[in-house]
């Protein structure tokens, strides 16, 4: 597996045959810590193991290590054959942190992950984000749709499609904001308690701050009416943040909508229901043809 170095782990027995072994990333203590320049700013991001790439967008407030590598997303995407990429968007982790809302509009915090693309000579890979980062999924589904081979947008659902009237959503229990009618997004509000959280543990207050202003515009539907490729919509069924997977469903040709019973938004990130249904809809890509050869 590739972690920013050798490759270690492809062994070459006596018949000459090439045979892979698996090593849990969790049990490299620290997996290289590659970065590449997206504009002005500088975007970290892991790099690890082999075959068809997949690139996994995290949440608000969180990184690539927390929303992935710890609750075991890099271990099972590793042992099914994919090459696994992740990055800490900006504001977050251990990439720059822009306190100016404009550098999280989505040709900026979403834009990244086809600047990073674009930066290892990938043409078209897999897309899987949670939270902010199934937002962001959602926004490059539309806006490239010929860069991805399928879609999981995670953890965000009808929060995405733009607000048609503030009135309503409030008579249905959501808390419209100043902003969040300024920008017709329901994610405003659903995400402050993450925001809270982030800026109490010691998060950068002005990015944090200027990402949540600037990063969640909602989509209209019509929008999706450009993606191509197969997606999967997930949320748990007791996720208040993304409301259901359903209507944003709806609005993707070629997409399903699957809720994960019981859960809420963070807790679906563990579930044993979410991984099996995530790897259901990808597949195994360990003796398939690889399309994307490292460069």
């Amino acid at each position: 597996m590739h972690y920013g170095g050798s490759n270690p782990n492809w062994l070459h027995p006596s018949g000459g045959k090439r045979r892979r072994v698996f090593v849990s990333a969790i049990a490299m203590k620290d997996p290289m810590t590659q970065h590449f320049q997206s504009g002005q700013f500088r975007i970290a991001f892991d790099d690890l193991g082999e075959g068809e790439p997949i690139l996994l967008l995290h949440g608000f407030a969180a990184d690539r290590r927390l929303n992935w590598r710890t609750t075991g997303w890099y271990d099972l995407l590793l042992k099914a054959g994919y090459r696994v990429i992740a990055a800490d968007a900006r504001g977050h982790g251990q990439s720059d942190k822009p306190t100016d809302p404009a550098d999280y509009r989505p040709t900026g915090i979403a834009g990244d992950t086809i600047r990073l693309m674009n930066h290892l000579k990938i043409r078209k890979a897999h897309l899987f984000g949670y939270s902010m980062g199934g937002r962001n999924a959602a926004w490059l589904l539309y806006r490239y749709p010929g860069r991805f081979l399928t879609g999981i947008i995670g953890g965000a659902g009808l929060n995405v499609l733009k607000v048609t009237s503030a009135a309503e959503w409030e008579s249905r229990g959501f808390r419209i904001t100043a902003d969040n009618r300024k920008t017709k997004s329901l994610a405003i509000p659903s995400m402050e308690k993450f925001y809270r959280r982030a800026t109490g543990r010691g998060g950068r207050l002005g990015a944090l701050a200027a990402c949540l202003l600037g990063s969640f515009p909602s989509i209209e539907a019509k929008a999706f009416e450009r993606v191509r490729a197969p997606v999967m919509v997930i949320c748990g069924e007791k996720d208040t943040t993304s409301g259901s997977p359903i209507p944003l469903a709806e609005a993707i040709p070629n997409a399903r909508a699957v809720i994960i019973p019981g859960k809420s938004h963070v807790s679906a990130m563990t579930d044993p229901f979410f991984k099996g249904a995530a790897m259901g809809f990808l597949g195994n890509r360990w003796d398939r043809p690889r399309n994307t050869t490292r460069r």
